[in-house]
């Protein structure tokens, strides 16, 4: 299977809209007739449109809004009940004050609601991860989601011959590399880093082809890199949703020197092929972390 068989077909904007009500953060949802569901307002590009002006278009066609301050939340990817694949781009936005609902053909109504009550109302899985981190940018601009992920499953090391950097994955990791841009496709994601070598650009591709966002090489991932690089990486991160690709010896070391911290992290004390550390972090400092299993 070919990691292009993720790449979208259709490209949307969408903006995650708050405003400040008796001291609680208020967040805007739409009702769309056609299919009788509360979203997040979102749209396609039109031609020589970008993802931001899209999204800023959507919100005022769409709830009467005109949003500003644009903070971007992240990209998602899904397949639409046509079969089409379709990439989300969303940005958390402010309500500028102006502007009034009118209802028309896409959406009949509009209704601001508190996160705990809109994530309640939303009827789709991925706009639920979307107003989850756009509400804890809204909390703290400097929150950071970074997915560690060590490379997929890439054969016995001992048997290849060329250059370790330029070893691939094989028939199981690339299958895992797929199904990991399964898992995560739905959740925003900013940013996408790899070490250079070729198995790790290779397990977080899929991904990249499921949400239109590049992969760039960080030698702070690379398989000689110690917990050091890798925590000046997530203070790099402040405020983004990073994948990271490394090696397992990098994971072994960040694990170690979080742990020694007292930084708690729920799951074993494991870092398979194609696993997943969660990290949540705060002004450039790791809070917490989860371990997701191999998919």
């Amino acid at each position: 299977m070919s990691p292009k068989r993720f790449k979208a077909s259709i490209k949307a904007g969408g903006g995650v809209v708050h405003r400040q009500n008796g001291g609680k953060a208020e967040f805007l949802m739409v009702h769309r007739p056609r299919y009788d569901d509360w979203s997040l307002p979102k749209g396609k590009l039109n031609r020589r449109e970008g993802y931001l002006e899209a999204a800023l278009r959507e919100v005022r066609e769409e709830t009467g809004v005109r949003a500003d301050r644009p903070v971007e939340v992240g990209s998602i990817g899904y397949r639409t009940d046509q079969g089409n694949r379709k990439v989300v781009r969303w940005w958390l936005m402010g309500e500028s004050g102006d502007g009034k609902f009118k209802p028309n053909r896409e959406v009949d109504a509009v209704e601001w609601l508190t996160r705990r009550k809109a994530l309640k109302r939303l009827d789709y899985e991925a706009d639920r991860n979307v107003l989850e981190r756009a509400g804890g940018l809204v909390d703290d601009p400097t929150r950071a989601t970074i997915y560690v992920i060590r490379h997929s499953s890439a054969g016995d090391k001992t048997k290849w011959r060329g250059k370790d950097r330029r070893r691939p994955l094989d028939k199981k990791g690339r299958k895992q590399s797929i199904r990991l841009a399964a898992d995560l496709d739905g959740h925003p994601v900013t940013t996408i880093l790899s070490s250079p070598a070729r198995r790790c650009v290779q397990t977080v591709r899929p991904l990249s082809f499921a949400i239109r966002q590049p992969v760039h090489t960080d030698v702070r991932l690379n398989i000689d890199a110690g917990p050091k690089e890798m925590l000046s990486l997530v203070r790099a991160l402040e405020g983004q949703a990073a994948v990271l690709a490394t090696h397992g010896e990098v994971v072994a070391s960040l694990h170690a020197a979080l742990e020694s911290g007292g930084v708690p992290l729920d799951g074993p004390d494991e870092w398979k092929k194609g696993s997943t550390w969660v990290l949540e972090a705060s002004h450039g400092k790791v809070l917490s972390g989860r371990y997701v299993g191999p998919p």
